[in-house]
């Protein structure tokens, strides 16, 4: 397994063609993330893992593929991952599914269009503005980027960057606040040139209050002001139906394959 420095990522991006996504975006220009083949001589197949995601073009049927494959959990990042791939290359699910030791498992996501929307912006405030009276619509700080990293259910919004200062120079994040506490937020968890991966979440506890439709809109609005694109992808219907309501387009299904290192021999 041969990690690629940034120089090298330009010789691979064509392997990658037909992956609608920001994060693979920001991946490819050197912002986050890391590249492996099997070989520099004649590559085939390539992978890049950002987190809990990873990316796999070319070839898949491709002996640089299959070795990518059943070597994977060697350099993955997390014990879980989620592989996306070519909307136009089924092989690819054919290949990651028969590497048993990875415990893959092929799921439907909802993928939304990805282009430059004109929001409604009366819409996007009156989100903002219905926040119920008991908690305060903050923009990231210090204090919630720490909390955001030490809770499970919201690390995902910020541990893309390399530290604290990283995403406060760079990333766009709202949070909901309770009593000084993070129980709500919506960041930009990637950025490229020019857009941006949103990522939303809430404390299982303080959902089904508008906290999340508060937060995103908040980040779209200030996106908007930035000329930066929020992207958005959807994992589960509520996010897709989320998307919509707020103003994205859907694009349709497609299909990624969660892995997961857990009982390996």
């Amino acid at each position: 397994m041969i990690k690629l420095n940034s120089t090298e990522l330009e010789g691979i991006a064509s392997l990658f063609e037909g992956i609608d996504d920001s994060m693979l975006i920001s991946c490819l220009q050197g912002v986050i993330g890391s590249a492996y083949v099997r070989t520099k001589t004649n590559i085939t197949a390539a992978v890049m893992i950002s987190g809990e995601y990873s990316f796999w073009g070319g070839d898949p049927l491709s002996e640089d593929a299959f070795y990518l494959i059943e070597h994977f959990f060697d350099i993955a990042e997390t014990d879980n991952n989620t592989a996306i791939f070519p909307d136009n290359c089924p092989e690819w699910i054919t290949s990651l599914t028969s590497c048993i030791r990875n415990n893959p498992i092929a799921v439907p996501r909802y993928g939304i269009v990805k282009k430059d929307y004109n929001f409604d912006d009366k819409l996007l405030q009156s989100y903002i503005d219905n926040i119920p009276s008991e908690y305060t619509l903050k923009a990231f700080d210090f204090e919630l980027y720490s909390q955001a990293m030490e809770s499970v259910w919201a690390k995902e919004l910020c541990e893309y960057y390399a530290s604290a200062e990283d995403f406060l120079d760079h990333a766009i994040g709202f949070a909901a606040v309770k009593n000084g506490i993070l129980v709500s937020a919506c960041s930009t968890m990637s950025l490229y040139d020019g857009g941006g991966e949103l990522s939303v979440a809430t404390h299982e506890s303080h959902r089904r209050k508008g906290l999340a439709y508060a937060c995103a809109s908040a980040v779209i609005k200030e996106c908007s002001l930035r000329g930066i694109r929020p992207c958005w992808d959807a994992a589960n219907l509520i996010s897709k139906k989320m998307a919509l309501t707020l103003g994205y387009e859907y694009k349709g299904d497609y299909t990624i394959v969660h892995m997961s290192k857990n009982n390996l021999d």
